[in-house]
């Protein structure tokens, strides 16, 4: 059986929609849940007034949260394994650096299906579930952009991936004090929150421009009968 090829790939368009739609979505979802009472209307990054998954937690804006991160996390397994095929075509050595990239980017996209399926179920099974799956997707993807940005030689990617994970890194630190020594925790605790999954959404925009101003192209084989 012979192979034929197919024309290549830019993916590209690929990591610019997981970047970018989500932030789209969640504001959106802002938005309608405002719209019909459920959250108040405020600067979410500045003010904390509520978290995202309050914002996407009721009526319609849940629905809609849940028609697009459930897509765009299956997107994101795609992702993963194109980046660490990219990085292994540069590279002949961190070969395990890569996997453990893939491995911890496609954990935290299953975590990420997780917390959406059960947002706005009640019990408090469901709300383990829903803590413990943002707490992973969050943590775990962040670590496999660490990893991506450890893995590249020097550059613009690079240094806007360090300071992207940095900056998540300070907020993920400043978090641990601040929700024991703050009265009013949950105002600092849901701005940092809108804020590190703002810079976790840049950091794979980043990727995606960064694969087509090289003109990034994926090349695959098809098998002929």
């Amino acid at each position: 059986m012979a192979s034929a090829a197919v024309p290549a790939l830019s993916p590209a368009w690929l990591a610019l929609a997981i970047g970018l739609l989500p932030i789209a979505i969640v504001h959106l979802c802002y938005a309608i849940s405002v719209n019909a009472g459920h959250v108040p209307l405020c600067l979410p990054y500045l003010e904390g007034c509520t978290s995202i998954s309050r914002a996407a937690r009721h009526g319609m804006a849940n629905h809609v949260f849940k028609a697009a991160m459930l897509p765009i996390a299956g997107l994101m397994l795609v992702y993963w394994s194109v980046a660490a095929q990219w990085l292994r075509a540069q590279t002949a050595s961190r070969r395990k650096r890569i996997a453990a990239m893939q491995t911890l980017g496609v954990i935290g996209a299953l975590f990420l299906m997780l917390y959406a399926t059960f947002l706005g179920v009640d019990g408090d099974l469901y709300r383990w579930l829903r803590r413990y799956g943002v707490t992973v997707y969050f943590s775990f993807t962040v670590l496999a952009q660490m990893l991506l940005a450890s893995v590249l030689d020097r550059g613009l990617l690079r240094k806007t991936l360090i300071a992207l994970c940095a900056a998540m890194l300070l907020m993920g630190l400043a978090s641990i004090p601040l929700q024991h020594l703050l009265a009013d925790k949950d105002v600092v605790l849901n701005a940092l929150e809108w804020a590190y999954a703002l810079l976790m959404s840049l950091a794979f925009a980043a990727v995606g421009m960064a694969w087509m101003r090289r003109r990034v192209r994926l090349n695959f084989t098809a098998p002929n009968a």
